[in-house]
């Protein structure tokens, strides 16, 4: 879905109005409508804000899902919620770059990690 697509679904989700949606940012209806169809995108600010009021990921709002979001069957994005990356997340990926490249492909080969046909790689397990 587009930007607009996804403020609508997730105000309407929320019973919300354009009006009651865009006075919560600061905005008027014809912003909401504007955004909405596409026509202007809100600025990053509010794109946080909305994520925030939402309880979502700004990936998810955005529709561009990270690449630490997880796969759920039960959301229709398949995008439930990102996973955090942690202190420990980001020692052992510092630990991987440092790597040469062949130890890189092996670790690669022991998490079972493929290349994507786009140049990105995926796990194996999904």
């Amino acid at each position: 879905m587009t930007l607009g697509q996804e403020i609508k679904y997730y105000r309407k989700k929320n019973g919300l109005t354009q009006t009651a949606f865009g006075d919560l940012f600061g905005m008027s209806k014809q912003a909401v409508y504007s955004w909405e169809t596409g026509l202007y995108s809100p600025d990053i600010s509010v794109l946080l804000k909305m994520a925030d009021f939402f309880q979502i990921p700004i990936c998810v709002l955005v529709g561009r899902p990270g690449m630490y979001c997880q796969k759920s069957d039960d959301t229709r994005s398949n995008c439930d919620y990102c996973a955090p990356i942690t202190d420990e997340d980001c020692l052992v990926i510092r630990a991987l770059h440092a790597l040469p490249p062949e130890k890189q492909q092996a670790v690669k080969t022991l998490l079972n990690i493929k290349p994507k046909k786009n140049g990105n790689s995926e796990s194996g397990d999904n």
